[in-house]
């Protein structure tokens, strides 16, 4: 029988095929596939004659296939049929025919008895004599699956697949399409009605905490990879809803489309091998976020990229190549060929230091002559730079690290104030110069399709790229080692740090802050390496001492024994200096994206030992925190159309002929660049170890301390604490004896791009005064660090200046609304009415109120408040940012609503067996600050807004 040898040729079990698959031919075929009470019938019960005529050419023969049904454990009726002669539907081939106007079932083939055996050998599980039918071995398996919640199960597509891993020793089954694991509830129109739910026989598998294994083809069709992509982020999500604890199993295209192919081209150690490395499924999702399907017009494997193998007539070029293959030395070529042919060249950057240095790469200016880098920030008419984009036709456009100035403009603080303007500016720039013979460059190791996307979007054509990717990875030779620090803080790697010194090395090390509150940020170690190594030379390089551009890094770093660097140099520069530095080191708190922390990894290009810690989780969130787009949109949505109604009551007229939806694909790549980093935060560690790994690295787990380790890092803690608090105590002092500015001398620094520590300052010094109406002190510059601004202005509006609030909201409001549009996300973070009102709905002023009352979790009107508050809950996270917990108590509602404004509820004693609480008022002087703010807003309504 040809199907053996086929089945065979799968890596399948001859006694797995024997159970479920027999040959049909003749009109057998359609007594499997047409039972359906659905179909449509003549009077005498048979179907009708064009339903056969559809299925006439199954009497050539095939084989069918079916299994267990899991809801019944009887022989599943449904299943599938493959015809040796398959029909065509314009112009597709129908490869299997399943039974029509029937319910989709999964693939449960039935298990001879040795293989169950043996897959209950691997995972360590009995098989009692109960489990098993003796007239019918193969029919108790799924039940005993069933039966045992902690035995993993693959889910892949296709019979024969899940009979590959089944002969394998893995428990699988298998959907009839990768779409066939959930339905979706639609009306007789086909629009959505519901929410998606699995399919009955998955609901019966997917148990809370059972290990599920999504195992679908590795496609290389761009069409169907988002397919795939689409079905797993569907799929994993209802089967985690239910509890069970999902990983995707991915593998390099080459050994094979289907796990079928990758286990007979590998065998079964092949899939154990790829098993074993399956990816936690909100790893996978973050990753998903990221990839790039684009049509590839130029594949490379090599370690160096090629010059001129751009298409002269190709005008949007997309490159996307791995760190240190020669992407800076590629532009500078284009550079150059532009130049030669007298074109204009314009290179947008996001980092203003490193753009100036690859500006001076290029041999061009920064931000002068005819051609010039800028700073995304200066990428509108007002600024410096007095862009035009109309004025750029047939120049040649260069965005490095794309994926990086993307996000900068779309969501960094510094554009907030002319975001509007960046990218209508942007968006003119791009049609301009494509709408001409100009040419667009996009470079980036980590380019997605997002930002492609949304570069053509942006174009307003359909615009074809010329893509180059390069896909060369080290060697596992070649590889670049990284030792990982699994511990929950960085304090042992610091220590090995020190004494890697101490032993003579000349580390080169990453951090992710430069703030003197971060005990692991730049101006802290510095501080406490030069205490222990008094006679080395240590280079800091982030914001404030980022080098000058003409700074030749590879010339001045042997100078130094340690170089700290800060994000400032995560992107756009190149160590190519040998036989200096010994090693790199790295500590991502969670402020950086996984991405960035390979950048900067990757900064020293020489193959010498790394060394990493991470975070578990980040702490960046973006908009709701959501990793879903829909989610995303639709939340932020309904907060904007809140606050207008807040302003429109206010009689703010200047807001209802306002674009409220501005630029759809601009905050379209907003929120699939949102929900990448909200993904990635979730899961940070993980997220960052696999592109790591993706990044061709060999992550090697550092040993765990030793007692005498744990009490060195103790002894560590004591001393950076120290140094921090020192150090941060002097900064305070800094600040108050900084010079006092003018108005005219303030605003002129505050729109000066590049400032001296001197400026910053007496700038930070103004600000303070303006913001508080207090004389500045050390005790004033803690408090504004540790978030006391928003506390207050939220009371305030809460309370004495409520009826300034919507004049508050207003006079923000109108600032954005000079650009002519509002994009959302800024104009939500910008308003308070939305925020203040929830908090009224939940009755906060009234328990500010409270005086002296003590308040139990038995209190009727805190148990109506809290009922209010989770029945909202994710209204009240996409407004608040406060998350709720299904199960939080009135006393716990209120305790995270009070602590936003800076109060608390204090445990003063038990009564009658509860406990019962008072209100604690801050003692930090605010009064004074309140009747600051009061009298200005009495004067000029709205004026207390610092900045305004």
């Amino acid at each position: 029988m040809d199907y053996f040898q086929e089945w065979a040729a799968s890596g399948v079990d001859e006694a797995v095929t024997r159970l479920n698959v027999v040959s049909l031919e003749g009109r057998s075929p359609l007594d499997y596939l047409l039972y359906s009470e659905e179909l449509s019938r003549r009077n005498d019960g048979r179907v009708e004659s064009n339903v056969l005529r559809r299925y006439e050419h199954t009497e050539a023969g095939g084989w069918w296939c079916s299994g267990i049904n899991l809801l019944t454990g009887e022989e599943d009726l449904w299943g599938c049929f493959k015809p040796d002669r398959p029909r065509k539907i314009d112009d597709k081939t129908i490869k299997y025919e399943h039974p029509p106007k029937a319910n989709t079932g999964v693939f449960a083939l039935k298990v001879p008895l040795d293989l169950w055996f043996a897959i209950a050998k691997r995972y360590d599980i009995d098989i009692l004599p109960e489990d098993i039918n003796t007239n019918q071995p193969d029919l108790g398996f799924w039940q005993w699956v069933i039966n045992h919640p902690s035995l993993p199960i693959c889910i892949t597509e296709g019979a024969k697949k899940a009979g590959a891993l089944l002969s394998a020793n893995y428990i699988a089954i298998a959907l009839p399409g990768i779409n066939n694991g959930y339905r979706v509830c639609r009306d007789d129109y086909g629009v959505t009605t519901g929410k998606s739910s699995l399919i009955p026989q998955l609901q019966i598998l997917a148990t809370p905490n059972r290990p599920i294994y999504l195992a679908f083809d590795q496609d290389d069709k761009p069409s169907a990879i988002k397919a795939v992509t689409s079905a797993i982020v569907r799929l994993g999500y209802l089967c985690t809803q239910r509890g069970a604890s999902v990983k995707v199993i991915t593998w390099n295209r080459d050994l094979g489309k289907g796990v079928d192919d990758l286990i007979a081209s590998q065998g079964q150690s092949g899939f154990t091998q790829v098993y074993e490395t399956a990816i936690n499924w909100d790893v996978w999702k973050a990753k998903s976020f990221g990839q790039f399907t684009q049509t590839v017009n130029l594949e490379l494997n090599c370690r160096y990229l090629p010059l001129d193998v751009v298409p002269e007539q190709r005008q949007l070029i997309a490159l996307k190549s791995p760190k240190g293959t020669g992407k800076t030395e590629f532009l500078a070529h284009i550079v150059a060929q532009a130049q030669a042919q007298g074109r204009k060249i314009l290179v947008i950057g996001h980092r203003i230091k490193l753009l100036q240095a690859l500006c001076q790469r290029f041999g061009i200016s920064y931000l002068s002559g005819s051609s010039y880098g800028l700073c995304i920030d200066s990428l509108h008419p007002k600024s410096q730079a007095h862009f035009d984009p109309t004025t750029w036709e047939d120049a040649v456009i260069i965005i490095d690290e794309v994926e990086q100035v993307l996000w900068h403009a779309l969501n960094s603080s510094t554009c907030k104030n002319q975001r509007v303007a960046i990218l209508t500016t942007l968006k003119k720039l791009l049609q301009s110069v494509l709408n001409s013979r100009g040419k667009v460059y996009l470079a980036d190791a980590d380019l997605s399709d997002i930002s492609l996307d949304y570069i053509i979007a942006l174009s307003g054509r359909n615009i074809e790229p010329f893509v180059i990717y390069n896909r060369w990875q080290a060697t596992a030779k070649e590889a670049m080692a990284v030792y990982n620090y699994p511990e929950s803080t960085p304090k042992r790697l610091v220590r090995d740090l020190e004494k890697h010194i101490k032993e003579g090395g000349k580390p080169f090390v990453c951090l992710s802050a430069q703030k003197l509150t971060s005990p692991w940020g730049t101006r802290t170690l510095e501080a406490y390496l030069s205490k222990q190594f008094p006679q080395a030379k240590i280079l800091r390089i982030d914001s404030e001492s980022v080098l000058e551009p003409e700074v030749n890094l590879d010339k001045i770093l042997p100078k130094y024994d340690i170089v700290l660097a800060s994000p400032a140099i995560e992107t756009g520069i190149s160590i190519n200096l040998r036989g200096h530095f010994t090693s790199v080191w790295a500590i991502a708190q969670g402020v950086q994206t996984p991405e960035s922390v390979c950048q900067a990894l990757a900064r020293v290009r020489e193959n010498i030992p790394r060394y990493i810690w991470v975070a578990s989780y980040g702490f960046n969130r973006v908009g709701n925190g959501s990793t879903s787009i829909p989610s995303l949109l639709s939340s932020g949505h309904r907060i904007t159309q809140a606050n207008i109604r807040l302003l429109q009551q206010s009689d703010f007229d200047a807001i209802d002929d306002i674009d409220t939806v501005f630029q759809g694909e601009s905050l379209l790549c907003w929120a699939k660049m949102a929900v990448r980093i909200n993904a990635s935060m979730l899961n940070y560690r993980a997220c960052t170890q696999e592109n790591l790994t993706a990044n061709g690295y060999q992550l090697v787990e550092k040993l765990t301390a030793t007692a005498n380790s744990f009490r060195e890092q103790n002894a560590l803690t004591a001393a950076i604490n120290a140094v921090q608090q020192q150090n941060y105590e002097a900064e305070c002092q800094a600040v108050c004896q900084a010079t006092d500015l003018s108005l005219q001398e303030y605003r002129q620094l505050k729109h000066k791009l590049v400032k001296t520590r001197a400026q910053k300052l007496s700038v930070r010094k103004y600000e303070l005064k303006l913001r508080y109406g207090l004389s500045v002190t050390p005790q004033l510059v803690i408090q504004d660090d540790q978030g006391w601004y928003k506390q207050l202005r939220l009371h305030y509006f809460l309370t004495l200046g409520r009826q300034y609030l919507a004049d508050r909201d207003a006079c923000v409001a109108k600032i954005m609304i000079q650009q002519g549009s509002l994009f959302f996300p800024d104009f939500n973070n910008s308003q308070l009415g939305a925020i203040v009102n929830t908090m009224e709905i939940l009755k906060i002023p009234e328990i500010l109120n409270a005086g002296s009352r003590e308040l139990k979790n038995s209190d009727e009107d805190l148990q109506a408040i809290t009922a209010i508050a989770l029945q909202h809950r994710s209204q009240i996270k996409a407004i608040t940012g406060i998350g709720l917990s299904q199960t939080a108590t009135p006393i716990r509602t209120m305790k995270r609503f009070l602590t936003q404004i800076g109060y608390d509820l204090q445990f003063v004693r038990v009564s009658k067996r509860l406990r019962l609480y008072r209100l604690v008022l801050p003692q930090d002087g605010r009064g004074v600050v309140f009747q600051y703010w009061f009298k200005m807003d009495q004067q000029y309504p709205g004026s207390s807004e610092s900045g305004l």
